[in-house]
């Protein structure tokens, strides 16, 4: 448990540089949301509670990235993670196309609330049309990235699963 943890920990951490650092600076209208890709997929996984602890991290760190008021994109996130989580119980996550699909709904829902919190907080004036194809564009983007990061949560989920699940632990007394 501590061992997915930190190592679902690490990659919202990688995620969080490598969007900081190289893929906002792609010539395109929007970039591919790695932290957004790696909630979708611990929601798809393990459930609501699960997919809302990640999106709060992922939000969290979004927010310390991106110089903004605290607490905007930690709400989206976590909405987004929400989400994905409670779809889970009526989604198969084997599915193949699963991912790009989680991927282009959840960009745009975080796209939706993101640009809701910005209006009714005042922070920013958002330009919906604007936001239209940015959001098209990052939702592509992010549903060709999708696959990927899907093989990256499993194989996490795989590195920390216990090796005799079914073996209980014994300690020896010496006397």
């Amino acid at each position: 448990m501590v061992l997915r943890l930190l190592l679902l920990g690490g990659s919202l951490a990688a995620g969080a540089v490598i969007d900081g650092a190289w893929l906002w600076r792609l010539p395109l209208p929007a970039a591919p949301d790695l932290l957004l890709l790696v909630v979708l997929a611990v929601g798809l996984r393990h459930g609501l509670a699960s997919g809302a602890a990640a999106g709060a991290a992922a939000g969290y760190l979004r927010d310390l990235t991106s110089g903004g008021p605290l607490g905007l994109f930690t709400l989206s996130y976590l909405a987004v993670g929400a989400l994905a989580g409670a779809a889970s119980a009526v989604v198969d996550p084997q599915e193949r196309s699963m991912p790009a699909a989680a991927a282009l709904v959840g960009t745009v829902a975080l796209a939706l609330f993101a640009g809701a919190l910005i209006s009714v907080t005042g922070v920013a004036a958002i330009t919906w049309i604007r936001l239209t194809g940015e959001t098209a564009v990052a939702a592509a983007l992010n549903a060709l990235l999708a696959g990927w990061v899907d093989v990256l949560v499993r194989s996490i989920d795989r590195l920390a699963q216990r090796r005799y699940e079914g073996r209980t632990i014994g300690h020896k007394v010496l006397r």
